[in-house]
Parts: structure tokens; sequence; C-alpha cells
């Protein structure tokens, strides 16, 4: 009796790996049971990568299939994972060390893309950043981590928020779009792949030219002892569900430099995978990608340069982070 009760707890431990969050069974189990492996992402570069792997899953050692869904801004993400729905999503890199350091037991996987955002304007004339005193700029995503890094980059210009310039906070990058493509204001700062699409869709709705003014991933250099890149987004994974299958971890680590290196070399095919799930026009897909920086980078690999990135960011607003860096297990 004992040995049935023993035996009954462990199936049921197991049964709950399985079901809470659609997390795919331990590896003890996954050659009998297999599940689904739900994965997110934001409105962005690096979702492209993500829909070839939910589309192609070249993991089915683990799961029979990828589920993949787009979270349209960060404080989805940022319930999805507290409520402990979700277990493996791609996220801005300060989000994760933000939630590590409340107490949540997330770990920065790897880092995607060394950044994707640009200064987006109708004046063709505006080419650095110091032509933007006096203007007013579209923003999106007001006190998260595009607008802490250029302000940054502005203070380091000498200009001033408020003063030097304005800011216009727009709910999400499409948002801002619109505010650009309008005339509503004549700047934005915009991600991959909505740049791209300010710029396809002014010239055929209203053929209005919209010019790539300005790289922010290039202005970084002069607040970062210049270097011009930053860890802007990567995958963070809950703890339960590396605990309960690390190989699968290592195994999409490993996919996600595989399908990196194949969107940056089948731009046209990746475009149409991901054109659905996006909700945008293979075109404007295909064009953005030479613009996102896609990478592939171990967090361990790169834990200097990511650490760097959140002291900067918290110099702006130590809140970003959650007060403090995170501990040296977060990086896995």
């Amino acid at each position: 009796m004992t040995d049935r009760r023993k035996f009954l707890k462990h199936l049921s431990a197991s049964a709950a790996v399985i079901t809470a969050g659609n997390i795919i069974p331990t590896s003890a189990f996954a050659a009998q049971s297999k599940s689904a492996l739900s994965l997110y992402g934001p409105p962005v570069g690096p979702s492209v990568t993500l829909s070839h792997i939910a589309q192609t899953n070249p993991l089915t050692n683990f799961v029979d299939k990828i589920n993949f869904k787009v979270y349209k801004n960060p404080d989805i993400l940022r319930a999805g994972f507290v409520s402990g729905n979700w277990k493996l999503a791609v996220t801005p890199s300060y989000v994760a060390a933000n939630l590590a350091n409340k107490d949540l037991p997330v770990k920065m996987l790897n880092i995607m893309t060394w950044g994707m955002l640009y200064v987006m304007s109708l004046d063709e004339k505006i080419t650095k950043l110091e032509d933007l005193e006096g203007e007013k700029i579209a923003m999106f995503f007001k006190n998260d981590m595009p607008d802490l890094v250029f302000n940054k980059i502005m203070k380091a210009k000498g200009l001033k928020l408020g003063s030097d310039y304005e800011l216009h906070y727009a709910a999400t990058p499409l948002e801002a779009v619109q505010l650009l493509i309008s005339g509503r204001v004549k700047h934005a700062v915009l991600p991959e792949p909505a740049a791209t699409a300010a710029m396809v869709k002014a010239k055929k709705i209203l053929d209005k030219n919209i010019y790539r003014a300005i790289s922010l991933q290039d202005e970084w250099a002069i607040v970062n002892n210049g270097n011009g890149r930053f860890p802007m987004a990567g995958v963070m994974v809950h703890e339960d569900l590396l605990q309960a299958t690390p190989e699968l971890i290592e195994a999409f680590h490993h996919q996600c430099a595989v399908a990196t290196s194949w969107v940056k070399n089948n731009h046209a095919k990746a475009a149409l995978q991901a054109s659905k799930v996006l909700g945008m026009a293979a075109p404007i897909i295909q064009k953005s990608i030479p613009n996102t920086h896609l990478t592939t980078e171990r967090a361990k690999d790169i834990k200097i340069e990511l650490a760097r990135f959140y002291e900067l960011l918290a110099e702006e607003n130590p809140k970003i982070i959650g007060g403090k860096l995170p501990d040296d297990n977060f990086y896995i």
C-alpha cells in the first residue's frame, strides 16, 4: 500500500509538470508522453527567428509541437511569468533582470539581437541627434528600455528632455508609426520591423518619404566606451522548465543559433513564415531583417556586456532592473 501511494504521488507530480503552463514533460517521461511547448515573443525582429523554430519544430525529440504567440508589450510578458503560465519567451533583456531581482525564478538564456532601434524622420536633413533639438519625437513604451536608451544618448549629447526636445508617447511601436505617417510628429523612435513598415506604408499610402535617420546602435557607443551595440533582447526561461528539462533548454538554445543563421541567409522565406504571426506583410519583414542585428549569444558568455547594459539603464532609472545587478546564477 505504501508503494502504491508513492507511485501515485510520483505520477501526480509528473502530470503537473506536463500540464502546468504547457510545459513539456521531464526528460524521464519525454519518450513516453511528449507535449506542446509554448513560446512567446514581442512584435520585433527576433520573433522572425522564433517563428521559424515553431514552424519547423527542430525539437521533435522533446516536443510534438511548438506553439508560438506574439505579445504586444512588456506588461503582458511580466504578467505571464508572474502568473506562472509562461515559461519561455524572448524578452527585453532588462525585464529578465528585473523579475529575477523581484525573486521570480527566471534566468537569461541568451541574447538574440544587438539592438534594432532607429530614429525615423520625415525630414531628410535629420542625420544626427543634435538635429533633433527643439523637436517633438514619438516614443513607444514610456519609461521602458527604448525610452531610457534614447534619453541616455541624448543626455550624453548635451540635450535635456523637456527643454531641448519633447517626447510624444505611444502605447506600441505601431501607434508610433501612425503618429509619424499622419504627420502629427515628424520623427519617431522605432524598432524593427516597425521602422521599415513606416517607410513602406508612408510611400505606398501617401507617397511620402520616411527616412532612416539615425541608428541608436551606432550612437550607443558614446555612452558605452565606444561599443556601439547593446544586448537588447533574448530568451528568458523559468527555472521550473530549466530544472525539469535541461536537455530541452540546451537544444532550444542551439536551435536559436541555427535558426538565426537560416533567417540571415533566407530573408524572403523567413519573412513569409513570420508574416502571419507578426501580422505584417512579408515584404516589410524581409526588408527589415538586415537592420535587426540578429545574433545568438549565450548569456553567461556575454555576462560582462549584459551587466554593463543594466548598469547604464539603472543610471537613468534604478527600478528598471529591480535596484541591483542580478546574481551570477542569473546568466545561464
